[in-house]
């Protein structure tokens, strides 16, 4: 997984793209909508990541992963290609304001069913946005709707959407709006 990274960065192995890294911010974050790989404080994260941490989802087909992370949900593909040339596992990364998502035809990086809890504002709009994007972007079939906003135990609301491998992301919005007013909107 870490050769196809060095590969697009045009270096041989991990160790020397490593090497060649500046160091990760860890003050401040930027606003929602930064340049890839900008965190608002002056450093950068790695490999054009909007986060420091980043989920591996586990996907079985690379088409309907990109029609659905890109074309439906609106992220930007990153990088991505066979893991170790030609002819191997598909290895990549998708990013949208803060979050960014690796996504890994390997067996071995990640199991299906993985969820993703992604704090957000304007969790009704984004709701209605994949509403009408589900009929523009056929990443389920017809009788499949965008599901319902629901209340959440944790003071907040929830969407939760599954990707066609089993992954669920899980949009929430807090009730409180001095804190949501410093989330990425979606819609």
């Amino acid at each position: 997984m870490p050769g196809i990274v060095a590969r697009q960065h045009g270096v041989d192995n991990w160790n020397i793209l490593a090497a060649r890294q500046r160091p990760v911010a860890t003050a401040g974050r930027g606003a929602p909508g930064d340049a890839p790989g900008g965190d608002g404080a002056g450093g950068t994260h790695p490999w054009g990541a909007r986060s420091n941490t980043i989920p591996v989802l586990r996907i079985f087909a690379v088409a309907p992963a990109l029609e659905f992370y890109v074309d439906f949900l609106g992220f930007t593909l990153d990088f991505g290609g066979p893991n170790a040339g030609p002819g191997t596992a598909y290895y990549g990364q998708v990013s949208r304001h803060d979050t960014t998502l690796h996504l890994a035809e390997t067996a071995y990086d990640a199991g299906q069913g993985a969820t993703v809890f992604l704090w957000i504002d304007g969790i009704d709009e984004l709701r209605e946005r994949l509403n009408q994007r589900r009929t523009e972007v056929p990443v389920w079939g017809p009788a499949v709707w965008t599901p319902e906003v629901e209340q959440a135990q944790w003071d907040g609301r929830v969407l939760t959407v599954a990707d066609p491998f089993g992954n669920h992301l899980r949009f929430s919005e807090p009730q409180d709006p001095s804190i949501r007013g410093g989330l990425p909107r979606w819609a």
